[in-house]
């Protein structure tokens, strides 16, 4: 189904301050299908959210899901913002953000991508970290994990899909090319040495945390700002409604 691929598309599309997909954070508000045309109906928690982070996952979305052999034109619909006519225009026009803001942008966006993207770097490698020094590793051992060594290196459950993530974020960066090199590096690729280790785990355990609690600040904030919309959607399929909820008169 045309539906599940598109959604399989947008699975691959994270929130860049959070480094999780678009689709489990539910900022998804819907996906329609009209032959070669689709169009993705984007939502977020807050009706001030930044321009620049939303106009990247605008535009993730747009080229994600235009890379189906059968799309033929994607329509981005974000929705509830105030930058939403800007950022729609702009993405669905193939304008860059400097483009669509001229009087806002300060600086390329990629190079605030970038920064986001290390910062995932270091969440998803302590995530691992933390998995095998709770199965009693020893800091050694843990330094002398090769890259070649992380797809067996938890072969079950949780640490299986952690290791997963953590190779594909090297792979991202240009870490993974030489099975033979150290699997637990900084970001910039240099080794994290013996008598470091444990200050860059502090800090990557800081950057885990501060991404965790703004992913479920996110989703809560979502989940309040949408949930009373969904009550009176039910309502106004009842009898009466809208003389009960003056919101839904136009």
């Amino acid at each position: 189904m045309r539906q599940d691929e598109v959604y399989g598309q947008l699975a691959q599309v994270s929130d860049p301050e959070l480094d999780q997909p678009l689709t489990e954070l539910g900022f998804i508000g819907g996906v329609r299908v009209e032959g070669g045309t689709v169009t993705v109906h984007f939502r977020l928690p807050t009706f001030w959210c930044a321009a620049n982070f939303a106009f990247l996952m605008s535009a993730d979305i747009r080229e994600r899901v235009s890379e189906l052999p059968w799309v033929e034109r994607v329509e981005v619909r974000l929705q509830d913002h105030c930058f939403d006519q800007e950022i729609n225009d702009g993405v669905n026009g193939g304008k860059t953000f400097a483009e669509t803001f001229p009087e806002l942008a300060t600086g390329n966006l990629e190079e605030l991508r970038a920064t986001f993207r290390a910062k995932a770097f270091l969440f998803r490698q302590e995530c691992l970290l933390r998995s095998v020094l709770e199965l009693g590793w020893s800091e050694e051992a843990i330094l002398d994990v090769r890259v070649g060594d992380l797809p067996v290196i938890l072969l079950y459950g949780q640490g299986k899909a952690l290791a997963e993530r953590y190779l594909a974020v090297l792979q991202e960066r240009g870490l993974a090319s030489d099975a033979t090199a150290p699997a637990f590096v900084h970001p910039d690729g240099r080794p994290v040495a013996a008598a470091e280790f444990r200050a860059h785990l502090e800090h990557a355990r800081r950057t885990r945390f501060s991404m965790e609690f703004n992913a479920a600040f996110c989703r809560g904030l979502l989940k309040t700002r949408y949930c009373e919309t969904e009550e009176i959607r039910a309502l106004d399929r009842s009898a009466g409604a809208r003389d009960k909820h003056p919101r839904l008169r136009k």
